[in-house]
């Protein structure tokens, strides 16, 4: 009986656990596409926050930082945040791929997809977060 009661509960807990896992913490040096081109960015993930924050250099607009934010985990490795900056807010996908060693991502801006984010965990560096002015939805 106790056997049942333990795959019962596995069975309903099972995709329960997997959906809570936070994104894999740490800082990842990459590129992602601002301006029409793939800029060097800088990425710091904050599971305990559900966020993190970036640091984009912008060849056109010059360097800027952003937030993320609202994390939740969509289940096999991929973990869907809100960005925000001085441009706006929109929508990120990350797919993190051994054991948290890199990522690819998909951003969007008004629901229409705007490039790509792709990068490797930089091990010894961390990029401290800061609140970050955002682009007024008004």
């Amino acid at each position: 009986m106790r056997r049942l009661v333990l795959l019962i509960v596995l069975l309903f807990a099972g995709p329960a656990l997997a959906q809570g896992q936070s994104a894999p913490a740490g800082t990842y040096r990459g590129q992602v596409t601002s301006g029409g081109v793939l800029a060097p960015s800088m990425l710091t993930f904050l599971p305990e926050k559900r966020g993190g924050c970036y640091h984009v250099i912008d060849s056109t607009a010059g360097p800027y930082d952003g937030q993320l934010s609202d994390g939740e985990a969509l289940g096999g490795g991929l973990y869907r945040f809100t960005w925000s900056d001085k441009f706006g807010t929109g929508t990120v996908t990350f797919a993190f791929k051994d054991g948290g060693s890199g990522f690819s991502g998909k951003w969007y801006f008004a629901d229409q997809f705007a490039g790509v984010w792709l990068a490797k965990r930089a091990e010894g560096e961390d990029l401290p977060c800061k609140p970050i002015p955002v682009a007024s939805l008004d």
